[in-house]
């Protein structure tokens, strides 16, 4: 896929990664969509990409039901009269609790529901609008983590990216949609990183984010960021 050519809906916009994606895909040429439940961050996004684009607009949700995300798609398909090409679904995890510890899980499970909530309705969605059109489009999870000191609940949720994207891919591939996940990949040996590696982590997650809208033949598959 020709990124300059195309219409990109970036999540959770307003959030470091999904802030950061937005921004690199804009300077390649794409058309970017911002959406986001925070609207402060948003309109900060927002703001920052105008500094580097005109080809580029804000969509605050007011949570991540289905029906929210079905008003989003047809707004976008009003504005642009299209699908969008490319579905970017940026999350942050939490911290994993300790089970031996007292301290209360700081609502790490409800998060986690909600990320595998959102992740499926999202996808489900785009897919949705994708066959409807015929179009050729490509779905991209990306999972960060908001403490590079403390990263172990990527396990889990990245455990959700795995599980979608086989599944996904292998549903949606007649319909010439590719489906793709961007993880951080997790040393057992040490209990966090350095920020200036987790620098490196971050560019390497878009990168790998990139390419995957790239690259025609990718499907099906997750890429891991080394940490």
């Amino acid at each position: 896929m020709e990124i300059k050519h195309a219409l990109i809906l970036v999540t959770n916009a307003g959030s470091l990664l999904g802030r950061t994606i937005a921004l690199h895909f804009a300077k390649l040429g794409a058309t970017i969509i911002l959406s986001d439940q925070n609207k402060a961050q948003l309109a900060e996004t927002q703001k920052m990409l105008a500094t580097i684009t005109d080809k580029a607009c804000s969509i605050a949700i007011c949570d991540d039901q289905t029906e929210t995300i079905q008003r989003l798609f047809a707004e976008i398909e009003q504005q642009f009269a299209q699908v969008p090409d490319v579905l970017v679904n940026c999350w942050t995890s939490l911290p994993l609790p300790s089970l031996t510890g007292h301290a209360a899980d700081g609502g790490f499970v409800e998060q986690l529901s909600s990320t595998a909530g959102a992740l499926y309705r999202f996808g489900q969605v785009c897919a949705e609008r994708m066959r409807q059109t015929e179009t050729k489009g490509v779905i991209v999870n990306v999972i960060t983590h908001a403490d590079y000191q403390n990263f172990s609940g990527v396990e889990s949720v990245t455990s959700l990216v795995s599980g979608f994207t086989h599944s996904w891919a292998k549903e949606l591939t007649p319909f010439n949609i590719r489906v793709g996940g961007v993880i951080p990949a997790l040393s057992h040996t040490q209990n966090h990183v350095d920020e200036s590696h987790w620098a490196q982590v971050q560019d390497e997650l878009i990168r790998n984010t990139e390419y995957i809208v790239a690259n025609e033949y990718f499907s099906g598959r997750v890429v891991s960021a080394e940490v």
